[in-house]
């Protein structure tokens, strides 16, 4: 068998030691080991020093522990074991070794830092963006959040299990999931909002002036980051206005009372907008009812259990059922106010 050369020798040792080996490259390596005594021990003695260099368990001396321990094995810890004047490509390969052990222990070591950092600051969030098109998002405790177009929401990964708190920039109609156990906190500007469970629209683009909150149903409380305004309770049909705080000045709000009416324009972006993810046409047709104003029937058993996602705001009728086409070739007639789907 032909010696291995101590270049292709030194990689897969390393990826040995990173735990990143192949079983072919694996067996390689044993293959090369024992064929040649200078490589066992070459092998013996660079994992028994990386094995023994343990870095600190303090994240903030990882770093510095690894890089000692770089510096010391390239220059002094290895120097009285291996004559690395014999051969120039020696001493290029073990430095080659060296780098590749050090990406990995110092990528290792920034992870466990940077999983320590975000676990101890609770920054686990997810986060959702929409441009030019609305969208809903239901979380885990299943409230649903209807996102306004050119808006964010970023809420903790481990949403209901010990919180559920949503950060808002823009607009945001929210129907949440009772829970008297995790209480349920939106942060939208310069304004907090506690939920008990409830329905209710928020409007805080960051280029308004005010952050407006129409309650639906329910009850929540409200109050300011900076702590200046007295806790607002709000009730059903009422608005709650917040000025935003100019340098130097006071908070101004009010509470006002609105008629249905002028509750539902003031969340009629929510009733032109129709979003489904994976409902089935028979459940899908009656939202399209009420959204187009005329009568669906479905002239197919099996049509009616096929599963559409999508987003319809602006587009005529025409326009949707061409849309639903795309994912399933039903064939559709328009007379007058009504509208057969049928295969």
């Amino acid at each position: 068998m032909i010696k291995m050369k101590r270049e292709d020798f030194l990689k897969l040792l390393s990826q040995k030691l990173s735990e990143e080996i192949s079983s072919q490259d694996h067996d390689k390596l044993i293959a090369a080991i024992e064929m040649d005594n200078e490589y066992k021990k070459l092998a013996d003695e660079l994992t028994g020093y990386f094995k023994n260099s343990k870095p600190s368990t303090t994240a903030n001396l990882q770093l510095e522990k690894t890089w000692e321990k770089i510096d010391h094995a390239t220059q002094n810890a290895l120097a009285d074991k291996f004559d690395y004047t014999r051969s120039s490509k020696l001493s290029l390969s073990n430095l080659y070794f060296l780098r590749i052990a050090a990406v990995f222990v110092v990528v290792l070591s920034a992870g466990m830092i940077g999983y320590q950092w975000f676990k101890d600051n609770n920054l686990a969030f997810e986060q959702i963006t929409t441009t030019n098109q609305k969208t809903l998002k239901v979380l885990a405790d299943g409230t649903k959040i209807w996102l306004n177009k050119k808006s964010t929401i970023s809420f903790n990964k481990d949403f209901a299990k010990e919180k559920r708190e949503v950060f808002l920039t823009g607009e945001a109609y929210f129907d949440v999931a009772k829970n008297k156990k995790v209480p349920f906190f939106i942060h939208a500007g310069e304004i907090n909002i506690e939920v008990k469970g409830t329905a209710f629209n928020v409007n805080a683009y960051q280029e308004n002036t005010a952050i407006q909150v129409s309650l639906v149903r329910g009850a929540i409380q409200i109050t300011d980051k900076s702590n200046q305004i007295p806790e607002v309770l709000l009730k059903p049909n009422e608005k709650f206005v917040f000025q935003k705080i100019k340098s130097g000045g006071a908070p101004n709000y009010k509470v006002f009372s609105i008629a249905s009416q002028e509750m539902l324009k003031g969340v009629k972006w929510i009733t032109d907008t129709l979003i489904f993810r994976k409902e089935k046409l028979k459940d899908l047709v009656t939202r399209m009812e009420s959204k187009y104003g005329l009568k669906i029937e479905i002239h197919s058993e099996q049509l009616k259990e096929k599963r559409f996602s999508g987003t319809f705001t602006t587009e005529t009728i025409q326009q949707a059922l061409e849309a639903l086409k795309l994912s399933y070739p039903l064939t559709y007639t328009i007379n007058n106010r009504l509208v057969v789907i049928k295969d």
